[in-house]
């Protein structure tokens, strides 16, 4: 065979070898396409899992709470109608010495400066005197002061539990205080916890943190209600925050029984629970990690010496210049 005509052969079998490999990329390529679209469909599944299991969370800690959320509005609601109707009878007595008054300008207004003006004065002064006049005067603005008072109660066990409630698409992050984050789930819980719970803040002087307040919120009342939960709704809880660097620290001690060694390394997986069936989901916890998670923070479980159980949270001030 001629040198020309091998030199065509070997051309024409690179030719076929380079359509082989164009068609078996071209395969490859639409073959990656579909399962990074697979892959992304399974991942989108995946987030809104995640999201539907942190809403049925809150849904399941709001239906705990909600018995003793109802009373502590209940109490304040309750004083605020006492009040209401004690000024009311307030008012009457009012009235009636304003009548009283009313009428003795009648009868000087005719000059009649006799027995009849006597006679009104004589009852002016007795009604004052059976009506208590100048303490119904204090205690009248003591007990305006105390409904404001569970106004402002009212209010803010409404706003924590709203701040709570809402949802991950509503939440938007901002420049909060940690401090005031715990003392409002503190408040969430405290008709749970405050017959047999002592509890100890131990608070630092911290910079506000960037943060959505809602989820914070939901990891502090889990960890609260665990650690009441560990100690059988007896003992002491101490709240201990500080601040290192660029970091805030939220340490959560308990005077239970602590954590067993061997489920340190559950504790923060799904499902996993330590409480009797039906008693928990096992998926608090797990929820509580991945929010910190989101806000690049940790969370950590350490056995107490000469205590119980520890929850150490460590979150950034700003997590947008770690990005």
């Amino acid at each position: 065979m001629s040198e020309p005509q091998n030199f065509k052969n070997a051309y024409e079998e690179e030719k076929a070898a380079r359509l082989r490999a164009e068609k078996l990329l071209e395969t490859q390529s639409t073959e990656l396409q579909q399962i990074n679209a697979t892959l992304q469909e399974a991942y989108d599944k995946l987030q809104d899992q995640q999201s539907r299991l942190v809403q049925q969370e809150k849904l399941a800690s709001i239906g705990l709470l909600a018995a003793g959320v109802a009373h502590e509005i209940n109490n304040p609601v309750g004083f605020i109608k006492s009040n209401l109707e004690t000024l009311h009878e307030y008012t009457r007595s009012y009235t009636k010495a304003l009548l009283a008054y009313q009428g003795l300008a009648t009868e000087v207004s005719k000059a009649d400066l006799t027995a009849a003006v006597t006679r009104k004065l004589n009852s002016l002064n007795q009604l004052l005197q059976s009506t208590n006049l100048e303490f119904i005067t204090k205690d009248g603005v003591d007990c305006i002061q105390e409904s404001l008072g569970g106004v402002r109660r009212v209010e803010e066990i409404i706003a924590n539990l709203r701040d709570f409630a809402r949802s991950d698409e509503d939440s938007k992050r901002s420049f909060g205080n940690i401090n005031d984050v715990i003392d409002g789930a503190v408040k969430l819980v405290w008709n749970e916890i405050r017959y047999g719970i002592e509890l100890e803040k131990d608070y630092g002087e911290l910079p506000e943190i960037w943060a959505t307040v809602g989820q914070l919120s939901q990891v502090f009342v889990n960890i609260i209600m665990n650690a009441a939960h560990a100690m059988e709704g007896q003992g002491k809880i101490t709240i201990r925050t500080s601040c290192e660097a660029d970091d805030v620290h939220i340490d959560f001690i308990d005077a239970g029984p602590g954590i067993e060694p061997e489920n340190l390394d559950k504790l923060f997986d799904p499902f996993f629970t330590t409480k009797e069936v039906g008693s928990g989901t096992g998926l608090g916890l797990y929820i509580s990690h991945g929010l910190i998670a989101k806000h690049q923070g940790s969370m950590q479980a350490f056995n107490e010496p000469s205590a119980g159980a520890r929850f150490r949270i460590t979150l950034p001030v700003d997590p947008r210049k770690r990005a």
